[in-house]
């Protein structure tokens, strides 16, 4: 997400609360999310074993052939074919590993938005004004997502994942987009997307809404495990797809320069 949209995200909220979502990015909060993160370790893992694999596979390859026309082959493209096969086939694994971490990652933006509901309610003499209004739980949900989560989660991908935090962060980036996507089509089925009071707000509303939000980060969080679930599959299978055409590709070229140099 560019910073624009970011910034457009937490005017807007400011706006319609009063509450800046740039006070609740601290140091701790940093920490407690690059804590949930144990991705940056398997993701490394989950990329370097299959390349190792396919390399190896390629080498034993170039020693059992015959062939020094094919061998040579397989000393080039063929590990160059290797590598790509095992980069995107580490990303399948990667990304069906990523959901414990995501859970861990959005029951902290619930929680956090959760306290941003009661700082909220603390300025609610505030949303009496007729220029402001009491934004949904969803809304807060994904403001708290794109103005202080998610940028911690990739500032911590591409600090410690060097090589490849930049596929990291963009797998990121996706996930957390589609999550916040179908959970406002998972509420908008339930009737639960808009508004719960329009303005002007009464100190009786808010109080009324803040009882409701308590109620909805606990039940949602069920919700949000099993969304969180269903996106990890729907970020992999492009993945897998596209390995699976690499793969039988890599595979018909290899067979074809063995038929013709062996």
């Amino acid at each position: 997400m560019k910073k624009e949209q970011i910034q457009r995200i937490k005017d807007d909220l400011k706006c319609k609360t009063g509450v800046d979502l740039s006070r609740y990015q601290s140091p701790e909060l940093t920490e407690s999310v690059a804590n949930a993160l144990t991705f940056p370790l398997y993701f490394a893992r989950s990329v370097s074993r299959p390349v190792g694999l396919f390399l190896l596979t390629v080498i034993i390859a170039m020693v059992l052939s015959d062939s020094g026309y094919f061998r040579t082959f397989l000393g080039f493209p063929g590990l160059v074919l290797a590598v790509i096969n095992g980069i995107i086939l580490g990303l399948v694994l990667f990304v069906r590993r990523i959901r414990n971490d995501m859970e861990k990652i959005f029951t902290i933006s619930a929680d956090l938005s959760m306290q941003v509901v009661r700082d909220i309610g603390e300025t609610r003499r505030n949303l009496q004004s007729g220029a402001m209004q009491i934004p949904s739980l969803l809304e807060i949900f994904q403001g708290v997502n794109a103005v202080i989560i998610l940028p911690i989660v990739i500032g911590t991908l591409e600090r410690k994942v060097p090589l490849f935090g930049g596929i990291a962060a963009r797998v990121t980036n996706k996930f957390f987009s589609l999550v916040d996507s179908r959970l406002a089509t998972a509420a908008a089925a339930r009737g639960r997307d808009g508004n719960v009071a329009a303005v002007p707000a009464s100190p009786e509303q808010v109080s009324a809404w803040l009882d409701s939000a308590e109620r909805m980060v606990e039940t949602g969080k069920g919700l949000l495990s099993q969304v969180v679930g269903k996106v990890a599959k729907v970020v992999a299978f492009p993945f897998l797809v596209i390995f699976l055409i690499v793969f039988l590709l890599s595979a018909l070229v290899l067979y074809g320069a063995y038929a013709f140099m062996g």
